[in-house]
């Protein structure tokens, strides 16, 4: 397939809030949510979902519906996850996102790609985005590498932390958003009820049958905290 591939990694099995990946958002699941945004993207190509053994089964039908590939790995080891889809779909540059976050910035995604095609990173990111709404393009040749030199738990599980510990090595580019985007106070992921609780609150509000906008959400909360 050879190309630019979201890689969203996703598993039922969250720590704090099990399940949250089918947790419904004004009437679908938070999982479509997500890839509903993620098709909006203009530069990937695809959406590979790296999941787990026991997750599959329950988000197969979705995938299919969303027309997402597949790939099945490690509970635990999210690098040899991500690994395995590089190898199994040929990447060459990694969009990774991940399950919870249902506000991820299509806009900023896009930016992201281009940017690290322009500048020839290995690790591009946007800088002070709300929490939750970024994503980090990784080339494929550095994920391998990553695999086979990586051997910190912590650092498997967290994909790219060890690319920040040793940033001598690695051509990071940080983009900068507009001075509007620049919200890193503003926590927009889904990782306990209380921000279940809070995206539920903006969904009801803010959602028509398309993707809300990352300023949409931005606006929405300014004039609500």
């Amino acid at each position: 397939m050879k190309g630019t591939f979201i890689v969203l990694q996703a598993r039922m099995n969250s720590k704090r809030l099990p399940g949250k990946l089918i947790l419904p958002l004004k009437g679908i699941t938070m999982f479509e949510h997500i890839l509903m945004r993620l098709r909006y993207a203009e530069v990937p190509q695809g959406v590979i979902v790296a999941t787990t053994e026991d997750t599959l089964p329950q988000i197969r039908h979705i995938l299919k519906k969303y027309g997402a590939y597949p790939f099945v790995g490690s509970e635990e080891d999210v690098l040899g996850r991500f690994y395995g889809a590089v190898k199994l779909y040929d990447v060459k540059n990694v969009v990774r996102a991940t399950a919870d976050n249902p506000f991820v910035c299509i806009q900023h995604l896009d930016m992201a790609c281009r940017l690290h095609e322009e500048l020839r990173g290995d690790l591009t990111t946007f800088s002070f985005l709300p929490y939750g709404t970024g994503v980090e393009v990784i080339r494929g040749e550095i994920i391998e590498l990553l695999n086979k030199e990586v051997t910190d738990p912590f650092e498997r599980e967290h994909i790219t932390q060890h690319i920040y510990r040793n940033e001598s090595r690695f051509k990071v580019v940080r983009g900068m958003p507009e001075r509007f985007y620049r919200r890193p106070e503003l926590r927009l992921t889904v990782d306990t009820l209380e921000d279940y609780m809070r995206a539920s609150e903006i969904y009801e509000a803010l959602y028509r049958g398309l993707p809300i906008s990352l300023s949409e959400v931005i606006e929405y909360l300014d004039s609500h905290l």
